[in-house]
């Protein structure tokens, strides 16, 4: 039944915004349709035809994943104003904005390929860009070690590249992590991960990692903003401070808890 509601993709076409579901679904997941004041990137999202619904002309991010981190610190708020941030696998640069427009002090933003970070960020002195693998990231490469590091990466395991993060922390430092099961659980399985086994597969994959180099593991969360490809993915807030011995152990049953509450929202 479909309660009275409607896919939002359908609904911009009813209402005229989108000449096809086609066109109606990418300005969907491009970030271009807010619902009830909230942007939505769910093309399939199940709404009432009296919703409010807002296009805006520009995103406030200069990438999707901006409303990522934006998601996450809405839910778990993490101070970032005056502090040095790096964020892993950069791209465009979403998490980058995210970070300077609530105040970082400066970002440095890795990548094998700083050219593809937006010219907005490339201008502002703010972002110090490092173009390497982040398996050789050394100290030597920041004047100041991070407070934050955000990571964002595609085509590898986070497991591959805990050893050159780590180095990188100091002893205060958040690591705010997003887990994407594609690339976590198999060239087999590339493409859109659609089994819930593999998502908590993926996850308990990560976090184990973390946490034989005694890491601690704050908080575990779902993406309220969906992979480009459509892909649910999750976020891990981790920390090394021992002080923080206080906080529970995550275990598998909350890790099972989180995915089947995902899959309801998303799917």
């Amino acid at each position: 039944m479909d309660n009275g509601t409607v896919r939002l993709d359908q609904l911009l076409v009813n209402m005229k915004l989108a000449d096809s579901r086609n066109r109606a679904q990418q300005m969907i997941l491009n970030g271009y349709v807010v619902v009830d004041g909230n942007a939505c990137t769910k093309p399939s999202k199940r709404v009432k035809e009296d919703v409010k619904i807002k296009l805006v002309d520009k995103l406030k991010y200069v990438s999707r994943a901006g409303y990522k981190l934006e998601s996450l610190i809405d839910e778990y708020p993490i101070d970032v104003l005056g502090k040095v941030a790096c964020d892993i696998g950069s791209s465009t640069g979403g998490f980058v904005d995210f970070l300077l427009q609530n105040g970082a002090k400066k970002v440095y933003a890795v990548d094998v390929n700083t050219k593809q970070l937006h010219p907005s960020l490339l201008e502002d002195q703010r972002v110090i860009p490092v173009e390497k693998n982040v398996k050789e990231l050394v100290q030597s490469d920041f004047q100041e070690l991070p407070d934050i590091v955000t990571i964002d990466v595609s085509f590898i395991s986070v497991t591959k590249i805990l050893e050159a993060i780590e180095n990188i922390l100091k002893p205060t430092s958040k690591v705010i992590c997003l887990i994407k099961p594609q690339f976590e659980v198999g060239k087999v399985h590339k493409g859109i991960v659609r089994d819930k086994s593999l998502h908590m597969q993926a996850i308990d994959k990560v976090l184990k990692a973390f946490q034989e180099k005694k890491f601690v593991v704050e908080y575990l969360t779902y993406s309220k903003i969906l992979g480009s490809d459509g892909n649910i993915e999750f976020f891990a807030v981790i920390s090394r401070n021992i002080s923080l011995g206080a906080f529970r152990k995550v275990e598998l049953s909350d890790i099972i808890d989180i995915v089947n509450i995902a899959w309801e929202i998303l799917s």
